[in-house]
């Protein structure tokens, strides 16, 4: 067992559905919304993933790899589906991402936080797309480095210093921001 999860590092016949589900459901949207910045976007194609699983269900092999990554792996391939289709692409902000509710802010540091949103999501546009869809999977799916690593084809350490130096980055052209 996966004791930040309370599920089975590997699905078997005891797991069921509605388990993954309910465990999966709330983290797989947050990465979809991150990388769609469209609630009701989000809402359907985290739908049309959790339909492809259900009918997938009894084929995933755990002798391929990690639940996390065969789920994550779908997603990713129904977001890039989505985009295909659309051809447009947006992103959301780190703290959008998170939808974090403050208490009533006043009229100005609404317009501040929109302003300072929009600079950080110009930041985050500006990464090269694995970077980009790093942070998605880190602070959208907030996926452990290990999972992360096994999604990217690296290592975990390196999912770090990655991160790292993203973050560092990102940073230093907020800091721009405030000067």
């Amino acid at each position: 067992m996966d004791k930040t999860t309370d599920m089975p590092t590997v699905i078997d016949d005891a797991v069921t559905f509605e388990a993954v589900y309910d465990r999966y459901f709330d983290p797989v949207f947050r990465f979809v919304y991150y990388r769609t910045g469209n609630r009701e976007v989000a809402k359907d194609l985290t739908a049309d993933i959790f339909l492809k699983v259900y009918k997938r269900f009894s084929a995933y092999d755990p002798k391929k790899g990690s639940f996390e990554v065969w789920l994550y792996t779908i997603a990713g391939n129904r977001v890039k589906d989505y985009y295909r289709k659309t051809n447009r692409f947006q992103w959301l902000s780190l703290s959008a991402a998170r939808d974090v509710a403050e208490d009533d802010p006043t009229t100005e540091e609404q317009m501040e936080n929109k302003e300072e949103i929009a600079y950080l999501r110009c930041a985050v546009k500006k990464l090269k797309p694995r970077d980009q869809l790093l942070i998605s999977y880190k602070f959208g799916a907030e996926l452990s480095n290990k999972t992360i690593a096994e999604l990217m084809d690296t290592n975990p350490n390196h999912v770090g210093v990655m991160i790292h130096r993203l973050l560092n980055q990102l940073r230093k052209e907020m800091e721009a921001y405030y000067e």
